[in-house]
């Protein structure tokens, strides 16, 4: 309903607010919608892939150490095996078990002082989570939580990749 001041002093057109309106929205919609439609779904394929092809790498690098298990790599590998020969993708049931294996594997390797001047931050960051895992219960949360960390040490630029099995399976059968 009309008031009286709206006959003296009309309303101003708002064809003007809804075409600058129109003029900011349209291209941002446009730039939403091809994010959406081309970039994003790229990325999500891309990332899947690539996390697919290297869980491919560590089920067929825990299967091929767990096949070749002997009595002198038994005491190292126990705990992992158990785990990876029981199911069908180690990778993806088996990860914590791997990922303390492959943090003590790293240890190990990071003693060296000529790896570890090649490989600071990664050795580093490997000796601190050792270091919190020797200061709780190796069953507890706080211990699984520390072990999941060792991921953010693999994505370092100078990440060192596990050994190769046959190496491993050598170092186990070598007389002490």
């Amino acid at each position: 309903m009309p008031m009286l001041a709206d006959i003296d002093d009309p309303r101003p057109s708002r064809v003007r607010g809804f075409a600058i309106g129109a003029l900011i929205a349209l291209p941002a919609g446009a730039l939403f919608w091809w994010f959406a439609v081309a970039v994003l779904p790229r990325v999500i394929l891309d990332n899947a892939v690539e996390f697919d092809s290297r869980l491919r790498q560590e089920d067929a690098y825990m299967q091929s150490l767990c096949a070749n298990l002997s009595e002198e790599t038994m005491d190292r590998d126990e705990q992992l095996c158990e785990c990876a020969l029981a199911v069908e993708y180690p990778s993806l049931d088996c990860r914590m078990p791997f990922m303390h294996w492959s943090l003590e594997q790293m240890v190990g390797a990071c003693t060296d002082t000529a790896t570890f001047e090649s490989a600071r931050a990664f050795c580093s960051c490997v000796r601190s989570l050792d270091e919190q895992l020797g200061e709780v219960a190796s069953d507890s949360k706080e211990a699984r939580q520390i072990i999941q960390r060792y991921g953010a040490c693999t994505a370092l630029d100078d990440a060192l990749f596990l050994p190769p099995v046959d190496a491993l399976i050598d170092a186990g059968e070598s007389p002490s």
